[in-house]
């Protein structure tokens, strides 16, 4: 079986409805069968977005929308959401973004899915689940397989 890493981009359009790619990314991110893991900082990054449509007026119940991520990387919820150790994570992202077109969060994200990620996989595959196009490119750079 495969683990399934989710940046913040695939996570968000999972939950906000009126993005592309919203009803297949709620089913394999929410309703799958695979594990899905996320850095912390997605909790981070996901606030902030819903915080931006709620400004924008793309949605009214930005509260409950973050306590519906909230509740869904608790201890029984759809995605388990990965403690950043620095010491790790901050070297490989480093050179993803010396080397890749990449922003310094997602190559974060991508270090991440490198080091913890693939150590908790053990062996297993683990699918990247990105919608940002230069980071899918990196990754696949660095042999995973893009969902």
């Amino acid at each position: 079986m495969s683990i399934l890493y989710a940046d913040t981009s695939a996570l968000v359009r999972a939950y906000f409805a009126d993005e592309p790619d919203h009803a297949a990314l709620r089913e394999l991110l929410l309703e799958g069968d695979e594990p899905v893991v996320a850095s912390e900082l997605a909790r981070l990054e996901f606030a902030s977005a819903v915080t931006t449509a709620f400004r924008a007026g793309r949605m009214s119940q930005a509260g409950k929308v973050r306590a519906r991520f909230d509740a869904d990387c608790g201890e029984d919820g759809a995605i388990t959401l990965l403690r950043l150790d620095p010491s790790t994570v901050f070297p490989v992202a480093y050179d993803l973004v010396t080397s890749h077109k990449l922003r310094t969060l997602d190559a974060i994200h991508l270090g991440v899915a490198l080091t913890d990620v693939m150590n908790l996989a053990a062996g297993d595959p683990v699918v990247f689940v990105t919608r940002d196009h230069r980071q899918a490119a990196a990754v696949q750079a660095r042999g995973f397989t893009v969902r």
